[in-house]
């Protein structure tokens, strides 16, 4: 029987809880490098705003951290969805589309209704109807992640050019216009919410069975199937989880913009999944987890920001994440390895004890 490798969590409950050699001999530097180690991204973005808030006026300002925390509400939110999901090595390429149909069709209903809860009522149904799908396909007919993923994408963006012509939505009930704008001690409740759900996901990861059989199904499937747990079935919840976390993202879209569009994720698909990888959650599954992933969205959301205000322009913006994206897929590779090795050296260690 294959011996299960050892799954790297890395949670906000949980940062770094693995046994090992200590990593450094000066005291009280332990603990600290040991963050930076399970949050690579971590000290990166300390030395961007210590750079930006030199180099840009105004970029430490109590109004763009407003504006830079809502725009993360909504990134914060999806890449939790697709971090579950790169877990246990899949994709999810229509998380996007998703959040642009599931807005159409919650703005739609509190149109027809003048109800906020039946428009988040109507985001959630939309959201776990295709995440359903997409799990059913990958794991009950074994079809390729990519493939299935791509195609839901595609028609839910046409549905959604479909039910608005292409159309914005907007004259939304006003409670839901006043909750996006609204602060609490000067705080959006946007980016509450959005914080929230990594939350409580990156606990669900670190301290359930549910999250460690995640970890285990990534990391070695065949260990995975050895230790009885049902994958199809394990799949299936992931990515129906994945699709409701775009529907409650849909819901924040709105509440942030105050008006829905068939192309609301079309620029955020980019954004969601090179956080996720910037992160150093790896593509191969079984590595990384939600605190990488909000520190990898932090750091986009900068980045994008310092951009808006120098005036580049969008394409330019897509293409320095799409460089990150790249280095950060070389990140988790490197990552990946260097846990195999420790693996293997604590093994040894065990053997000989």
């Amino acid at each position: 029987m294959t011996r299960p490798t050892k799954p790297e969590r890395t949670g906000f409950a949980e940062l770094n809880d693995r046994p090992g050699p200590a990593r450094t001999s000066v005291p009280g530097l332990g603990p600290l490098l040991a963050v930076f180690r399970d949050l690579p991204m971590l000290p990166v973005i300390l030395v961007a705003l210590t750079i930006l808030s030199f180099a840009i006026d105004g970029f430490m300002s109590i109004g763009n951290a407003q504006n830079m925390m809502r725009q993360l509400s909504v990134i914060l939110i999806a890449v939790t969805g697709e971090t579950l999901v790169l877990l246990i090595g899949g994709i999810d390429l229509s998380i996007g589309a998703i959040i642009g149909l599931a807005s159409v069709c919650g703005a739609l209903t509190m149109q027809f209704t003048g109800s906020p809860a039946l428009g988040l009522l109507a985001c959630l149904a939309v959201g776990a109807g295709v995440g359903a799908l997409n799990g059913s396909l990958i794991s009950r007919f074994g079809l390729p992640p990519f493939i299935v993923t791509f195609g839901t994408m595609l028609t839910a963006r046409a549905l959604g050019f479909l039910l608005t012509g292409g159309r914005s939505i907007g004259k939304l009930p006003q409670p839901l216009l006043e909750a996006g704008r609204m602060n609490i001690a000067g705080i959006p409740l946007v980016f509450i919410l959005g914080l929230a759900v990594a939350l409580l996901f990156g606990f669900v990861l670190s301290r359930t069975a549910f999250g460690q059989r995640i970890y285990l199904t990534g990391s070695n499937p065949r260990a995975a199937l050895f230790s009885g747990i049902e994958i199809d079935r394990l799949k299936f919840q992931v990515y129906l989880i994945s699709g409701t976390l775009a529907g409650v993202a849909a819901y924040v879209f709105m509440m942030r913009l105050g008006t829905a569009s068939p192309t609301a994720g079309d620029q955020l698909l980019l954004q969601i999944i090179g956080a996720v990888v910037l992160g150093g959650t790896a593509l191969t599954g079984g590595e990384g987890g939600i605190a990488r992933s909000v520190t990898g969205a932090v750091l986009v959301a900068i980045l994008i920001k310092s951009l808006e205000i120098m005036g580049a322009q969008f394409w330019d913006q897509m293409i320095v994440i799409g460089v990150l994206t790249a280095l950060g897929s070389a990140l988790g590779a490197w990552l990946s390895r260097r846990r195999t090795r420790e693996t293997k050296r604590e093994d040894l260690v065990q053997q000989d004890e």
